[in-house]
């Protein structure tokens, strides 16, 4: 199946990602999840749902930025194709 056609069937997925284990990612991860549940052992209920609600314009912040990225980097990827076609250079391609 060509690429266009993996991507139109959901068969791409270029936001999700694995990581490798024992990495820094791995690490400040591992320090985030903990920090995050020893600040929600010291809540009260209204302190959690207030840092949920936190939580949640923060994900989806990140989730608006990282599609921009995306587009911002196939844009970028477009462009220079693109340039390889532009006949305006000085020296005629040997290809």
């Amino acid at each position: 199946m060509r690429i266009l056609e993996e991507f139109w069937c959901g068969n791409l997925h270029p936001s999700e990602k694995k990581f490798r284990k024992k990495t820094e990612f791995d690490k400040i991860l591992k320090m985030l999840v903990q920090n995050e549940e020893k600040l929600m052992e010291s809540l009260n209920e209204l302190e959690k749902e207030v840092f949920e609600r936190y939580r949640d314009c923060c994900e989806e912040l990140s989730q608006i930025s990282n599609c921009e990225v995306f587009i911002n980097g196939f844009k970028l990827g477009a462009r220079f194709i693109i340039e390889c076609y532009n006949l305006d250079g000085v020296f005629e391609d040997m290809t």
